[in-house]
């Protein structure tokens, strides 16, 4: 069993002990809240755009080519599925809800079930943000969605069933779908913890069903005289839950400024260590959902100690503060500059994946800070820094990445002025097979 691999870089090669040892392929992780496995989710991604596939097949097999509402009309409900996604309202610390599905099924509904799975196809059409795994696993859902909504909807309103029914009909065939779709997805994933996370996505589908179905209701009886005024209604919808999501980021905003005091460095100004652990732990939950991993670093003042002893502590002020700024004005605006505490700096960085990636951030980290002395009342005080970093990428909980990366950084204050990286055990693994 090969340990993590921990590369340094600097003016002298440094030994470095393993952090932990690999994982073994296909053995489970520890039992941590909100943890996926990365490495996985790709016969998902594939098996749900597939089973869409064969169902649209096998419809169209069965009953051919058929569109129940004009293109147009069937071109602003797809728009309309593919806007409702966008619109995206937090419900819990891990939970977002979008207004896909009920789009989606109103597609399905008035154009039949083809019209449904190019509805559940629109809605990650525009979504560039989400790794393609997670595009393809949704799409592949939403899609699954739109052809039981469209199949039930239409079996119920040939045989007369009132619109009431008939709605409340597509939406329990949808809800079952999603759910069934849910904990494939889960368990594929190994997402933990799994029954406490699956259940609130069902008691959110149902309470969606009960709301929404006497509107889908009303929309499938007006749609009899006049499809127009459906979509102008959808339209309606949609922006006015368009409004409440900007107002809503904006009361959010300006709480989250009154809050901003106690999640910064008095000394700095920088986030603190309270505003570091908070914002690993929203990017790592981005990350189970399936965001892009991210790189996380620890950054070390070397001989921090000897600077205060020579200059005195006001200069050891200036060189804290001025390595701060030099991170926040030279690293991306996405990135999380943070004092951890005494004289390290801490950086969350999203969208880096892989070893070179990693290893090329950490150097940036270092040159940054180091490359120039640093201008001080006193004196042009030269400085280096020892870099730590690793992958946050939703294997372990926040803070065993980051002790990962602090080990990293002892490893690299071995020979002081360097960089070393420690990956992940699953991307290791995956590295080292290749």
């Amino acid at each position: 069993m090969r340990p993590p691999a921990v590369v340094v870089r600097g003016d002298v090669n440094a030994d470095s002990a393993p952090l932990r040892p690999a994982r073994r392929p296909g053995s489970q992780l520890p039992p941590n809240a909100g943890v996926a496995d990365p490495s996985r989710g790709t016969r998902v991604a594939v098996g749900m755009p597939l089973a869409g596939a064969a169902a649209a097949a096998a419809w169209l097999a069965h009953a051919g080519w058929s569109l129940g509402t004009s293109l147009p009309i069937a071109l602003a409900l797809m728009g309309a599925a593919a806007a409702a996604e966008r619109l995206v309202f937090q419900i819990g610390p891990r939970s977002w809800y979008t207004a896909s599905a009920p789009a989606v099924v109103l597609a399905a509904l008035l154009g039949g079930p083809l019209l449904g799975v190019a509805a559940g196809i629109s809605t990650q059409v525009v979504r560039s943000e989400a790794v393609w795994r997670r595009r393809l696993a949704e799409g592949g859902l939403a899609s699954l969605q739109g052809i039981a909504a469209g199949v039930v909807g239409s079996a119920s309103w040939s045989s007369g069933t009132g619109a009431t029914a008939v709605a409340a009909g597509a939406m329990a065939a949808a809800v079952a779908v999603n759910s069934a779709g849910r904990a494939l997805i889960m368990l594929e994933r190994r997402a933990h913890p799994f029954r406490e996370t699956w259940l609130r996505g069902f008691l959110v589908d149902v309470l969606e069903m009960v709301l929404l179905t006497p509107l889908l209701a009303v929309l499938l009886l007006a749609s009899e005289s006049d499809g127009v005024l459906v979509v102008a209604t959808a339209a309606a919808l949609l922006t006015a839950l368009t409004i409440a999501q900007r107002s809503r980021e904006a009361t959010a905003v300006a709480l989250a400024a009154e809050q901003e005091n106690a999640r910064r460095d008095q000394l700095t100004g920088a986030p603190n260590r309270r505003a570091f652990e908070e914002a690993m732990a929203a990017e790592h939950a981005r990350i189970v959902r399936g965001a892009l991993p991210a790189g996380l670093f620890v950054v070390d003042i070397d001989h921090f100690k000897s600077i205060n002893d020579r200059f005195g502590h006001r200069v050891g002020d200036e060189v804290l503060i001025e390595g701060v700024r030099r991170l926040s004005d030279g690293l991306r605006p996405s990135d999380v500059v943070a004092r951890w505490g005494g004289e390290e700096i801490t950086v969350l960085a999203p969208g880096v994946r892989g070893r070179r990636q990693l290893e090329q951030f950490a150097e940036r980290i270092r040159s940054l800070v180091a490359d120039r002395p640093i201008a001080t009342t006193t004196a042009a005080v030269p400085i280096t820094v020892s870099v730590g970093g690793t992958l946050l990428d939703g294997s372990v909980a926040p803070l065993a990445a980051l002790h990962r990366a602090d080990e990293a950084m002892y490893a690299a204050k071995r020979t002081r002025d360097a960089t070393a990286v420690s990956l992940p055990p699953l991307l290791t693994l995956r590295l080292e097979s290749v």
